[in-house]
């Protein structure tokens, strides 16, 4: 352990080479975070398959999880419409082979812009359901004991957020399009906040 903090302490001291080393690790770590979260859903369901038929498994905890799924797509849909990307269709839960609901655009702008775009339309419902799956869980300390039946609204839908916080295969090939630039950017944010001593 002394000697990981040794390595990071090194790191740090120096300012490109801290920021060259957040500018590689940090748009990988939200891959790695995502698929975390995906195994962490499967799993649950292949617990709960022990009990039901493991196909039921997984389709029960999407079908009882439908806010999730609703407001993964909206997610994307609002990076979308933020970023300036077309919103061509958005289905917040349309069944087909490969997905619960879709979400499609068409990105406008320049290279710079296009890159931003695929970076945070992809990576939406990991970005958004933080957000929501912390907000959730911080309403459940606010919320008064007399008010059992909104904290348990509260709590199905952080759960179901988490479940749908992932990024799809789909969205991690829109995403892997948007990682050079967003490097070099992120290098750039990396190297001033460093030099500021902010980081």
């Amino acid at each position: 352990m002394d000697s990981i903090i040794e390595v990071y302490n090194k790191i740090h001291s120096i300012p490109l080479l801290f920021a060259f080393a957040v500018a590689i690790l940090l748009p990988f770590a939200i891959i790695v975070v995502g698929y975390m979260i995906q195994l962490l859903g499967e799993a649950i369901a292949t617990l709960f398959g022990i009990v039901v038929d493991p196909w039921m498994a997984h389709g029960l905890i999407n079908y009882l999880t439908i806010p999730g799924v609703v407001l993964h797509e909206l997610s994307h849909a609002f990076f979308a419409y933020v970023t300036g990307a077309k919103v061509i269709e958005v289905a917040p839960f349309k069944k087909d082979q490969n997905s619960l609901g879709h979400v499609y655009f068409r990105n406008r702008g320049n290279k710079l812009v296009v890159a931003l775009q695929n970076i945070f339309i992809s990576s939406a419902p990991l970005l958004i359901g933080t957000i929501v799956v912390y907000g959730c869980y911080c309403t459940l300390f606010v919320l008064p004991a007399s008010l059992l039946w909104l904290k348990i609204v509260v709590a199905y839908i952080g759960v179901s957020m988490f479940f749908h916080m992932t990024m799809s295969v789909a969205d991690i090939k829109v995403y892997v399009k948007g990682i050079p630039l967003f490097m070099c950017i992120i290098f750039i944010l990396a190297v001033i906040l460093r030099l500021t001593n902010v980081i």
